[in-house]
This record gives C-alpha cells, sequence and structure tokens, in this order.
C-alpha cells in the first residue's frame, strides 16, 4: 500500500494484524500490557502498510498520558483563547501539558482529532464539538476520559460543562421588553448542537423572527439586513453571539442608523471587543476563563476515578449602550 494515495489508518492496521486499535496503539508506544509476539506482529504490519501516525498524533505521544487534548471549533474566534488561557492555568497547575486542535467545526476534522487523541494515548480530551452527532461523540466518550463544553452530553459517562443558555437568552429578552420593545428579532448562529438560545428566545417571542446565519460578522451584518427586510416593525434584536451581534451594530450604521437609538441590539458573550464597540455592546457575559478552568477540573475528577460530572455556569447581563 506503500506510495497509494490513500492515508493507512490505524483502523487498517488494527485489521490487518487481527487486534484492537488500542492494542495498535500500545504497541508503538511500547507499552508492556501486550504480549512481545503480539508486539512484533503489529510492528511488521505497520511496517508493511507504511503506517505513519497523523502530526497531530506524534506531537501529542511526545507526552503520553502527561497530555489533554483541548478541541476548539474556530481559533480566530475571540472567545476561545479566553477559555484556552483557563483551560491552559488549569493543565499546568495538574501537571498536564495542553495540545489544541482547530476544526474549523467540520465533523471530519472532529472525528479525526478523536482518532489522533486515541491513538496518542492521551490523558484525556476536552472541548467544544461542534459537528460532531451524538453517537460519534458518545463512542469517543468511551475510549478516552472526555469532557465536552456547551452541549449536552451525548451519553451519561461524558462529562459536560455549559453555560445556562436558557437564563441568559431570558435575561436578554427581558432586557429589551423592559425597554419597551416588543417586536423582537434573533439572530441565530445555527450551531448545530447547540439549539438552546433559539429555543429560550421562541418561548419569549413565538414566530419566525429568527434568522440563522454563520457566527461571523459578515454573517452578522446579512442577517440584520434579512431580518428587517421580513419584519421591518422589529425594534429589538437578540443575536447567538457578540460577532453576529457586531455585525449587526455595523450593518444600521451602514444604513445610517445607531444601535441603541432607533433598534436596540444585545449580544451573547461579552468578549473583549463588545465594550469597545461604538456604541458599547451590551451582551450576556460568559465567564471563559471560568469555563476552562473548570473543564480542566471536571477531567482531573474523571481521571482520579469520579463519575461523570455535569456542571452548569450561570451567566449574568451587562447593560452598555447598545440596548
Amino acid at each position: 500500500m506503500s506510495g497509494g494515495s490513500v492515508r493507512v489508518t490505524i483502523d487498517d492496521v488494527a485489521r490487518a494484524a487481527g487486534v484492537s486499535r488500542q492494542t495498535v496503539s500500545r504497541a508503538m508506544n511500547d507499552k508492556g500490557d501486550i504480549s512481545e509476539a503480539t508486539r512484533r506482529r503489529v510492528l511488521a504490519t505497520i511496517e508493511e502498510l507504511d503506517y505513519r501516525p497523523s502530526a497531530f498524533a506524534r506531537g501529542m505521544r511526545t507526552q503520553r498520558a502527561g497530555t489533554v487534548a483541548l478541541v476548539l471549533p474556530d481559533i480566530a474566534n475571540p472567545f476561545f483563547p479566553a477559555v484556552a488561557r483557563g483551560v491552559f492555568d488549569a493543565a499546568a497547575a495538574r501537571g498536564l501539558a495542553v495540545v489544541v486542535h482547530n476544526t474549523d467545526a467540520d465533523a471530519d476534522a472532529e472525528t479525526e482529532a478523536g482518532r489522533a487523541i486515541v491513538d496518542a494515548g492521551a490523558a484525556g480530551a476536552i472541548g467544544f464539538f461542534e459537528a460532531l452527532d451524538d453517537p460519534a461523540l458518545a463512542a469517543l466518550g468511551r475510549r478516552v476520559p472526555l469532557v465536552v463544553a456547551d452541549r449536552p452530553a451525548p451519553d451519561p459517562s461524558v462529562a459536560t460543562v455549559r453555560t445556562d443558555f436558557r437564563t441568559g437568552t431570558h435575561l436578554a429578552c427581558e432586557h429589551l421588553i423592559s425597554r419597551g420593545h416588543t417586536r423582537l428579532g434573533m439572530l441565530d448562529g445555527a450551531v448545530q448542537n447547540k439549539p438552546e438560545r433559539r429555543q429560550a428566545f421562541l418561548e419569549t417571542n413565538p414566530g419566525d423572527h429568527v434568522v440563522a446565519a454563520p457566527p461571523t460578522v459578515a454573517g452578522g451584518a446579512a442577517a440584520l439586513r434579512s431580518l428587517l427586510a421580513r419584519h421591518p416593525a422589529i425594534t429589538g434584536v437578540f443575536a447567538f453571539n457578540d460577532l453576529l451581534a457586531i455585525g449587526a451594530v455595523q450593518a444600521l450604521r451602514a444604513a445610517g442608523r445607531r444601535a441603541g437609538d432607533q433598534i436596540a441590539v444585545v449580544g451573547y458573550d461579552d468578549i473583549t471587543m463588545a465594550a469597545l464597540l461604538d456604541p458599547p455592546l451590551t451582551t450576556v457575559h460568559t465567564d471563559k476563563y471560568e469555563l476552562g478552568r473548570t473543564l480542566v477540573e471536571v477531567l482531573g475528577r474523571r481521571l482520579d476515578g469520579h463519575p461523570a460530572e455535569h456542571r452548569t455556569l450561570a451567566p449574568r447581563l451587562v447593560v452598555r449602550g447598545s440596548a
């Protein structure tokens, strides 16, 4: 198979050698819980098939069980560096190294990251899995200690740390209504496994006043224009995240309107640039550092033999000039 166009995977090696993926990983890592004959057979199969682990797996294997994988959907999104700082600080306190894997919220990339984590024999994995469905994520959790962030548990054995999005959304909508905005619309980030904000918005505001868009500044600008074209009477807008809200504020400015005067805008997350916007953005604050720190804490308890925990962090509303 050497020189072929299809990369040989650890599953190919396991099938050819008649062993499990875990046994292949043990043979590659020279662990002593397999027989010498099995180890030689696996290594011979690896050589025959010209198997080359991914660069990500090789990098993790340099620290083996002292390494934790952090899976992020978009490292350029300013929400995630603050989370990562909490992860790095908490991991360092436990003597763990952290390897970051950016997936662009792509199911194939998340699957490949999961395979690499298992192949590398990492201590555990934490992070944001935006695209994998529940069965695939539960299967990963059966192979490595796993804590997922900001989505429901795919299986009771998989630990979670989540923000209370329902409460946060209600805080945003109640604030808008208290300011006299009874016709509300939502810019939804269209993230597959994060429906709570849309559901909570519709509890307060039933109807079709929701426009889905990529959770980016450009997505927010386009979604705001679409929302107002469909529902011109709207005077209050709730956005899935701050990037969408910032795009909405920019679109209003381009149309000669100012957020907070004619149309109120509320975001979610309270990223650093929210306070620097003109006008400053009213938003629901998520403690991103605490989220990262708690992810490591919960994983640490799993590594210490405790059952999977499910933690929820409370949000709070930060009122500024946009609403």
